[in-house]
């Protein structure tokens, strides 16, 4: 299983008179994106709101987002993040069971396992697992990262064929890069701001929060960087900086829900604890998009 191309860390759409999840409007999203020709979906991850859905739910969304891709030749990879290892491994086997092409596992949070817990928890899963995992690094959110020789330690495993890389680290990534061989793991970008960055040191794509919003721009970004084309691509990725930096002014994924929202394409409601943005942060991303040609 190979991913790679622009994945979309997929929002989960709520109704404001209730807070349940709108299925249609979800399907519709998801069908827009596909449109735009964006390679997959990444449903009930953090931009999801995954730790606030219930188990209908999540199977709802990632069966929802398979049906969509599977006419569309896309593939889905599930969140299914959790500080828990079993709980881990019960959303991996649910996910598989609606039809996922993969798990995007991120560490686990709050426990702070040492590297060898790390190891454990994922080989442990790999073992056990259905489906192809990728791991997900974003220590500004878990306070818990990866050491290089733990990575290439899980890289190993053959059912780990990847990483969602949220570092924020320049340093990290170029030393990723001397590692291991990134042609025979998937390496993603996880910020958006490092996208050509990452593509340039070998990167198979993105799984990206802010291509909710502007997904052609990175469709076309991902097109630049296969092309070879680097100059068009970090003009690209400039031109797009103003609008991924008001994607997170505020908690993900309320600005993005905002945005979309200023779009006309679902209601901006969020699952306590996150609530709407400021008006200034409103303010900046309608800015943001009037910049790129949105409104």
């Amino acid at each position: 299983m190979v991913f790679q191309g622009v994945f979309v860390a997929t929002v989960t759409p709520f109704k404001s008179q209730n807070g349940e999840v709108d299925f249609k409007v979800f399907e519709s999203h998801l069908s827009w994106l596909s449109e735009s020709g964006v390679n997959g979906f990444v449903p009930c991850g953090t931009t999801g709101e995954g730790p606030c859905l219930t188990d209908e739910e999540r199977k709802k969304l990632i069966k929802l987002s398979v049906d969509v891709s599977r006419g569309q030749g896309l593939k889905v990879i599930a969140g299914c993040g959790s500080n828990s290892t079993a709980l881990a491994l019960k959303m991996i086997s649910e996910a598989k069971d609606q039809g996922a092409d993969g798990a995007l596992v991120v560490t686990p949070y709050y426990n702070k396992p040492t590297q060898e817990g790390l190891i454990a928890h994922y080989e442990y899963l790999a073992d056990k697992s259905s489906l192809p995992i990728v791991l997900y690094h974003v220590p500004g959110r878990t306070n818990v990262s990866f050491q290089m020789s733990t990575l290439q330690r899980l890289f190993q495993h053959p059912k780990i064929v990847g990483i969602k890389e949220a570092s924020g680290n320049h340093g990290f990534w170029m030393g990723m890069s001397q590692a291991f061989d990134w042609k025979k793991k998937d390496v993603l970008a996880g910020d958006d701001d490092a996208f050509a960055l990452i593509q340039q040191l070998g990167g198979r794509g993105i799984i990206s929060a802010t291509a909710n919003v502007a997904p052609k721009e990175f469709v076309k970004l991902f097109q630049f960087t296969e092309s070879g084309d680097w100059s068009k691509a970090f003009e690209l990725q400039k031109k797009l900086l103003p609008l991924i930096q008001a994607m997170f002014t505020e908690t993900n994924p309320s600005p993005a829900k905002e945005a979309l929202k200023i779009l006309g394409r679902m209601e901006n409601t969020v699952r306590l604890p996150l609530v709407n943005v400021s008006p200034k942060t409103s303010e900046l991303i309608t800015q943001s998009l009037e910049a790129l040609g949105y409104l």
